[in-house]
């Protein structure tokens, strides 16, 4: 009864340092010019651009944007496990690791989005009654925003299906730090680049899927359509590399530990103080479990 809640608070205690930390490596970080940047940890502050002008597809809405994280869920009861009321589950789920890049006005940079922690241009979520999505056009909010408002829907005959989807559009303004390397004086070998998104330390899409029952018809069919989520991003993911190389050397991605990937679309100000409101946040909600401990033991041991 105390283990419980501990780590209840324990979880919120390590979101609030972690928003903390993120915001301190992003007004404590100089940013420095794409074009004359130092190998390291940098901060670069510029455009999003689309690789060779391609843009990859949101599978939710269709928009072409430079990056996606797309989610089905169901409202169904759970297979396993002691909870038997419905919930919503899992059944699709895909982020998009096709390089972009971060262009300013000395020079542009191939932003590695595996494994980058993202706040978006917008977002979306809705409901309806298919696996597939018959409204491409939801209403679509800032990254501060809640998608849902005050009031959660729960599921029923036309809102069986959950759908959310984040984006990142070309001609956005871009954030981004991380571990930067020029390769200036490197010879690459295509073959040589990239790895694949799992060795980046990042679940592959296919990875992110949630396990179906191969006697049931329907999570066959969620199965299969994920699996063509995952390969198609694999697909763009090759390609774009590819492409990105043959523009610039120059990438920046997640460095070792604790030095994050952190891109975003908002001002630098704006996701400061976004981050430092989360990280309030999740010490306010900490207390909460610390206080239900702190009363178990005193009535335990009164």
């Amino acid at each position: 009864m105390v283990l419980v809640p501990l780590a209840m608070a324990g979880a919120a205690i390590f979101a609030g340092w972690r928003a903390r930390r993120q915001a301190q490596l992003l007004a404590g970080t100089q940013t420095s010019p794409v074009g004359m940047a130092a190998d390291g940890y940098c901060k670069f502050q510029g455009t999003v651009e689309a690789v060779a002008g391609e843009t990859v597809v949101a599978p939710l809405t269709g928009s072409p944007c430079c990056w996606y994280s797309a989610r089905v869920e169901r409202w169904a009861r759970p297979r396993t496990g002691d909870v038997k009321r419905f919930q919503w589950q899992t059944v699709r789920s895909v982020t998009s690791s096709a390089p972009f890049f971060v262009r300013d006005s000395t020079g542009v940079c191939a932003v590695r989005a595996c494994d980058a922690e993202i706040t978006p241009t917008d977002k979306s979520q809705w409901t309806g009654a298919t696996l597939e999505p018959t409204d491409r056009n939801p209403s679509r909010v800032g990254p501060s925003q809640s998608t849902h408002g005050f009031v959660q829907v729960a599921g029923g005959p036309n809102s069986q299906f959950r759908y959310s989807e984040e984006r990142i559009y070309a001609g956005d303004p871009l954030l981004v730090i991380g571990a930067f390397a020029s390769h200036r004086f490197e010879p690459r070998e295509l073959d040589e680049l990239p790895p694949e998104p799992e060795a980046l330390g990042a679940a592959s899409p296919a990875a992110r899927v949630t396990d179906a029952d191969d006697e049931d018809d329907e999570d066959n069919e969620d199965t299969a359509e994920a699996d063509a989520w995952a390969v198609a991003d694999r697909e763009r993911y090759d390609t774009l590399w590819e492409k990105a190389t043959a523009v610039t050397k120059a990438e920046i991605g997640a460095g070792g530990r604790g030095k994050p990937l952190i891109v975003t679309t908002t001002t630098e100000a704006a996701h400061v103080a976004m981050t430092e409101m989360g990280s309030q946040a999740a010490f306010m909600v900490a207390l909460i479990p610390l206080g239900i401990a702190a009363l178990v033991v005193l009535v335990r041991f009164q």
